[in-house]
Parts: structure tokens; C-alpha cells; sequence
């Protein structure tokens, strides 16, 4: 019966590690389609992206990796406005790199999830760039034209439901997963996980002023 057990929860473990993974290409995705779509380089002189072709370019290393990443011949955007800070822009592309490499899912279909997230929060850089990265992948005009429509309905839905202030009544489709996320402890069956309440200050004593 132990045995049995301990394997669900590994399996649940694994399962919700999938869940992790599309979180962080979200995230990512949204962090890169702020910084294309609001500072591109027209907002402030001071904002301007890098020429990477530029001499002395201190993020040279930098933008090699970022264009044999892509397959492509310049480096993206969001790269070249962040790269006026070199390590601010290398630790977002680790990020990057991170996000959308090989795992659990594969790189053609967090391309297709990031696409869906820059069709749904109206970034014009992250539609064309994650439509190009999936064309480049492999990825036919019948296939995003799939995302395009399943996109399109589930924000039609959203917006119906939260137009009618509508409640979800889809939550015990699955079973509750007790499983952490990464780092964090697992919390048993049937018990409740500790919160931490916040201890109160000591009430500071209000002086009269006399008049």
C-alpha cells in the first residue's frame, strides 16, 4: 500500500514538473514582450538598442550565443535594448535559454505556447517572433493556424466569463495533488499547511500635545 502510494506521489510530482515548465516559458515570454514592445527604442534616447555590429560591444560573447540559439542572423530585440547592461542582459538570457530549451516539452511546443501568450496580451514583437521561431521549427501553417483559433476561442470564453462574473465549476475534474513545487515540502493527505501569521507590532502610545 506504501508502495503504491509513494509511486502516486512521485507521478503527481512529475506530472505538475510539466505545469512548472510552460509557467517559466510564460513568464519569460511576457518579461522579453514588455521590454520589445515598450522600450524599442523610440520611447527615450537613452533606451536605444546596441548595434551589435558596433566596435567594442561589450556583449559581442553575448549576442554570438543568442543568434546561434535562434539560427538567426540578428539578435533579437529585447537583447540589444537590455544589452546596455551586459550582466543585467546575460542573467535574462540564461533565463531565456533556460525557458525554452529541451525538457519535459520539447522547443517547437513552447514556441506555440509562447506565441498563444503574445497573441493573448497583444504584443506585436512576441506574435511575429514566436510564429517565425515555429515556421523555422518546423512547424506548418495548418499548426499555428491551430493555435491561432484555440487561442482566439479560450479568449472569447475568458472574456464571456468574467463579463458575467461567472464562477469555475470545473475543480474536481482533477484530484488535489499535495505535491510542492520545486523546493518546497510536501504537505500530507488531509492536512492542512501551516501559515505563518504575522506577529503584531506593540501599539505605539499616542501623546497629548497640550495646547
Amino acid at each position: 500500500m506504501r508502495a503504491h502510494t509513494a509511486a502516486g506521489k512521485l507521478q503527481g510530482l512529475k506530472d505538475d514538473a510539466l505545469w512548472y515548465e510552460a509557467a517559466l516559458v510564460v513568464g519569460v515570454t511576457n518579461a522579453l514582450n514588455v521590454v520589445a514592445d515598450a522600450l524599442d527604442g523610440t520611447t527615450s534616447e537613452w533606451l536605444t538598442p546596441i548595434d551589435e555590429a558596433a566596435d567594442g560591444v561589450d556583449a559581442r560573447d553575448l549576442f554570438a550565443e543568442v543568434r546561434t540559439f535562434y539560427d538567426a542572423a540578428s539578435v533579437p530585440l529585447p537583447f540589444r535594448v537590455m544589452a546596455r547592461d551586459p550582466a543585467y542582459a546575460t542573467d535574462v538570457w540564461r533565463a531565456v535559454k533556460r525557458a525554452f530549451s529541451d525538457n519535459r516539452l520539447d522547443r517547437r511546443l513552447k514556441e506555440a505556447l509562447a506565441f498563444a501568450v503574445s497573441l493573448t496580451s497583444r504584443s506585436r514583437f512576441g506574435t511575429a517572433f514566436h510564429l517565425a521561431e515555429m515556421r523555422r521549427l518546423g512547424v506548418s501553417e495548418r499548426g499555428w493556424m491551430e493555435v491561432l483559433g484555440v487561442t482566439q476561442m479560450f479568449s472569447s470564453y475568458t472574456k464571456i466569463a468574467d463579463t458575467l462574473q461567472l464562477e469555475p465549476d470545473m475543480g474536481e475534474i482533477a484530484p488535489v495533488d499535495a505535491s510542492p513545487a520545486p523546493g518546497g515540502r510536501h504537505v500530507e493527505d488531509g492536512a492542512k499547511p501551516k501559515i505563518r501569521r504575522r506577529t503584531r507590532a506593540p501599539a505605539r502610545r499616542r501623546v497629548k500635545v497640550g495646547r
